[in-house]
């Protein structure tokens, strides 16, 4: 059975780091981003802890829940996807955002600052949605 306090920790933790990436969304440029190995740093570091919480809360609910036993983020996102918990976009945009995650927290590979900074534009919704229809899940489940 899924802790309610450990989801609801999660939901609030991936509220705050998605509040800190939109904040450097509105007042980073990409001239300053990419000039600024502090900056880069900073908005990785948010990068890594939004998605990490993302996946710490895939893998409570995919394993009290559904009894996953796996080891890995992805497997967890994918069972959730599976059971109705989250819809396939949302499920694949994290599954993606999990391997950017390991590319920035374990440096596999190059890391394109370019590409960093677009997604910062771009890609902060997922974080929203996700949250929104685990939140809906556990509504429903309860």
């Amino acid at each position: 059975m899924v802790d309610e306090r450990v989801v609801s920790v999660k939901l609030e933790q991936i509220e705050r780091y998605h509040g800190e990436l939109n904040a450097k969304r509105e007042t980073l440029s990409r001239r300053e981003f990419l000039s600024s190995t502090t900056e880069r740093r900073a908005v990785e570091r948010m990068f890594e802890n939004a998605i990490q919480a993302c996946a710490d809360l895939a893998q409570h609910v995919a394993s009290r829940e559904f009894g996953f036993d796996g080891t890995t983020s992805k497997g967890a996102i994918r069972v959730l996807a599976r059971e109705g918990v989250i819809d396939e976009e949302t499920a694949g945009t994290l599954v993606a955002a999990i391997g950017f995650r390991n590319v920035l927290a374990h440096e596999y590979g190059h890391v394109n600052y370019d590409e960093v900074y677009e997604t910062l534009q771009t890609g902060l919704s997922v974080y929203d949605t996700y949250s929104q229809q685990v939140a809906q899940w556990m509504k429903k489940t309860s």
